[in-house]
């Protein structure tokens, strides 16, 4: 089956998340690859539900920043073969989990699953979701049973009428999609080739004119809005191959500019030229045939102005035609590709570290990370490297875990981007005196939570009653960033030493980070032994401060009392802080 699917030789290279995920490792994979995620462990900790009592539902991932939610159930066939047909009965349990995400009585969830319900709920009711897919993913060929699609377009017509009946002012779109080896696999040849449409196109476009260098050329023109919507429509997010971004969604959450962009097609087309900053696209190559007044392409990847396509192509009818700037360009030399992307996306709606990758700070810490070649640190910098084989520290999880650890993990937690955006909570993590060891300190920290309650998944209906209640914490929103908090707090008492300077907190070897993870494990059990004394800090998510420093204070107050036997059973981890 490689043959046919060489994204599977990559993905039975990375051992490491079969052996951390199990049966969800391909769903994890699928999910790495469609939202380009750099730190999937992280996400996979708060997305996985409780594979024990997961109510047909293995995934529940909401991204606000894209206003998408997934809902996915996995099947994986051991053995497969060519010819093996993926079960139905876990395409039609996608009903089921349907009916748990949106159910209305939420205390008949299940603990395990009911913060990540409450979540995506939540999300909706804010409008930051304009989008929920079921997926059902397996490791079978899509084509092998056509009896699934018919299942899927069920479920998708049945939950799209409940939602709109309980969400009757939102425009929430429900999709299904059946995640098998042809999809990942299209996903896979689109995260590597620049061109994934290949088809040959006549451009309908008003007669422009052509310019070109010495490594490139291009066509500059006014491409029909009817034509590239229906170019959209018949490829989708193919369309995008080479863009960082994929089209965004029009919710109408806060700086989302595609409503925007509905508006002006429906409202003003004759208007829009002079609205829209345009298309740029690549193409293996075009022809004006002056003789015909007709231009030509042979392949296509929108570069930029992704926004712009998705935006035009959402309304279900346009009754007037209009016109975009549009430039299609043919370059051979990658290395003008990629900085074509790059200087192209510079305009797009940007992300908040964006604007701070290129900060004094962000670039000492780049330089430091490189004294520790297993491990990768972007500071925000954007590009097309592929990381194997490495740590991948994801700077917007950097960030929320340092500023939880140095005393505010509310915004820790609700601030993934604003920490980035505004000066003041910037200033407040990237410091001076932040080090390289420092952020593998916490990291590893962060990191160690996620296995540690990887882990209790793992374990299922073995779990103890202890540690079933650990895993009904770790199951609720924000507890990571609390529990990195609560264990910040009382590291004085854990080592019975006095820190005069947190921020010099680090291990004496950082040369070994799955060791430095393994190092933690004994202090989290210590620690979320008290989780009962914790958890009225996160009801309803981690949002009061006062609540949070209080229990805090009181989880503090019995470590002191405790400090003792604690600095006798952690020794070997004390011994490797460097104080």
């Amino acid at each position: 089956m490689e043959e046919k699917y060489t994204f599977l030789k990559e993905f039975y290279g990375r051992k490491e998340l079969e052996e951390a995920y199990g049966d969800n490792a391909l769903l994890l994979y699928a999910l790495q690859l469609k939202f380009d995620i750099e730190d999937i462990d992280s996400i996979a900790a708060d997305a996985l539900t409780d594979g024990a009592d997961d109510k047909k539902c293995d995934l529940i991932f909401v991204d606000r920043e894209l206003g998408v939610a997934i809902v996915a159930q996995a099947y994986n066939r051991t053995n497969p073969k060519d010819t093996d047909l993926a079960k139905e009965n876990k395409a039609s349990d996608l009903n089921t989990a349907a009916a748990w995400v949106f159910s209305d009585d939420t205390s008949e969830v299940p603990n395990t699953i009911k913060d990540a319900v409450l979540d995506l709920q939540d999300a909706i009711k804010e409008q930051a979701i304009s989008s929920v897919c079921f997926w059902y993913v397996h490791n079978l060929d899509e084509n092998n049973n056509p009896k699934i699609a018919i299942e899927m377009a069920k479920i998708q017509e049945q939950v799209q009428a409940a939602v709109d009946s309980k969400y009757s002012e939102q425009e929430l779109k429900i999709n299904t999609l059946e995640v098998g080896l042809n999809t990942i696999q299209k996903w896979f040849d689109n995260s590597t080739r620049r061109i994934s449409v290949e088809k040959d196109y006549i451009v309908e476009c008003y007669k422009g004119f052509e310019l070109s260098a010495e490594s490139w050329r291009a066509y500059v023109t006014a491409v029909s809005g009817k034509w590239l919507r229906n170019l959209y429509l018949e490829n989708k997010d193919d369309l995008f191959s080479g863009n960082p971004r994929n089209y965004l969604g029009n919710a109408k959450r806060k700086h989302n500019i595609n409503s925007g962009i509905m508006d002006s097609v429906q409202d003003e087309p004759e208007n829009f030229w002079a609205y829209n900053n345009g298309v740029t696209a690549l193409v293996n190559d075009f022809y004006y045939d002056n003789d015909k007044d007709e231009l030509s392409i042979k392949g296509i990847t929108i570069i930029n102005g992704a926004q712009t396509t998705g935006a035009i192509s959402a309304p279900e009818n346009l009754e007037n035609d209009f016109y975009i700037p549009c430039r299609f360009i043919v370059c051979s030399k990658k290395s003008i590709i990629e900085s074509i992307i790059n200087n192209n996306n510079k305009q797009n709606e940007i992300l908040p570290s964006d604007l701070r990758s290129n900060d004094k700070q962000q670039e000492r810490l780049r330089n430091e990370f490189k004294k520790y070649p297993a491990l990768f640190y972007n500071g925000g910098r954007r590009d097309d490297t592929i990381v194997k084989n490495k740590v991948v520290f994801e700077p917007y999880l950097v960030a929320q875990t340092i500023l939880t650890f140095h005393g505010d993990s509310v915004t820790g937690y609700n601030g993934r981007k604003r920490i980035w955006d505004e000066d003041k909570l910037y200033s407040q993590v990237f410091v001076d005196q932040l080090s390289v060891e420092h952020i593998i300190f916490v990291y590893s920290l962060s990191k160690a939570i996620d296995e540690y309650k990887n882990n209790l998944r793992k374990k299922k209906e073995s779990r103890n009653d202890t540690e079933q209640q650990q895993m009904e914490f770790l199951s609720k929103r924000g507890s990571k960033m609390l529990l990195i908090a609560t264990i910040s707090e009382c590291i004085e008492d854990i080592m019975d030493v006095k820190i005069s300077d947190k921020w010099k907190l680090q291990f004496k070897d950082n040369s070994d980070f799955e060791k430095l993870i393994q190092l933690w494990t004994s202090v989290i059990s210590s620690i979320i032994s008290f989780n009962s004394n914790l958890e009225p800090a996160l009801e309803g998510g981690l949002k009061n401060k006062e609540l949070v420093n209080s229990q805090i204070k009181v989880v503090k107050s019995i470590v002191a009392s405790v400090k003792g036997y604690l600095n006798t059973q952690l020794q070997s981890v004390i011994d490797e802080i460097q104080k």
